[in-house]
């Protein structure tokens, strides 16, 4: 449908900020923790340390080497046909980015959107492409996988993993200024508003309960959300920032 570009609204405006406070947040207190080495850029090792942090960690995904950077794959989670279990396939690109970034992208954001997939494979007949890879379901893949984000903060502090807490704490801000209009837009979210949108509200509404987590397969929601409840309670500031996450989705129309 042609038409103009909508503003980003705003209340993901105070989402951003929101997020952005947690995510400064994150990298204080990551200042007063240990910083151990990052991981080898090895798919299987980075999700099997991932799966600590991620409250339905799944199984069984094959990796697929591509010959192409990560700018030119960008997605690399998926479903393809063919393939054992629940279809589940990580691809392997280049990338310039640290170590710590990838084990983050690789074993908490990307991990969680597998287990995504696999929770849903599980609960009707494995797919390929999966509904959870495009349209709505997208956007309830990409609320769910920074969800998991907000808990594997938290929970990375309580175990002292300072040098992850700070690159989840970065990447929490880096989500809040790449908005259209924001201090550092990203290019390619310029012309989609609502999924730039959904990395903010969208995690905050799954842990606040709302309609995004209504749609989310129960299994996932259930333990995603006793996970972030003890964190709040074993975390004071976290418990602070869920009460205003609710206190904002509580305003917000549904982004999915």
């Amino acid at each position: 449908m042609a038409g103009p570009i909508r503003d980003v609204r705003g209340i993901v405006w105070r989402g951003a900020g929101l997020v952005t406070g947690f995510g400064e947040l994150l990298i204080a207190t990551a200042a007063t923790l240990r910083h151990g080495a990052a991981l080898p850029l090895v798919s299987a090792a980075q999700l099997a340390w991932g799966a600590r942090y991620r409250p339905s960690p799944s199984t069984g995904h094959v990796t697929i080497r591509l010959p192409l950077n990560r700018w030119l794959a960008r997605r690399t989670w998926m479903c393809l046909p063919g393939l054992p279990g629940p279809g589940t396939a990580i691809a392997e690109v280049s990338s310039t980015a640290t170590a710590m970034e990838q084990q983050i992208w690789r074993g908490i954001h990307e991990g969680a959107h597998l287990d995504h997939l696999s929770s849903m494979a599980r609960l009707r007949r494995p797919m390929a492409p999966s509904p959870g890879e495009f349209g709505a379901g997208l956007l309830v893949a990409e609320s769910y996988a920074m969800a998991v984000e907000l808990l594997a903060g938290v929970e990375c502090i309580l175990a002292g993993e300072g040098h992850a807490v700070w690159q989840l704490g970065a990447g929490l801000i880096e989500r809040a200024t790449r908005l259209p209009g924001g201090t550092n837009p990203a290019a390619e979210f310029a012309d989609l508003p609502t999924l730039a949108e959904v990395y903010l509200l969208g995690p905050l509404d799954v842990l606040s309960g709302g309609h995004a987590s209504a749609v989310l397969p129960a299994e996932l929601t259930t333990s995603l959300q006793n996970r972030w409840r003890a964190a709040c309670a074993a975390y004071p500031p976290a418990a602070a920032f869920a009460a205003s996450a609710a206190e904002l989705v509580a305003r917000a129309d549904p982004l999915v």
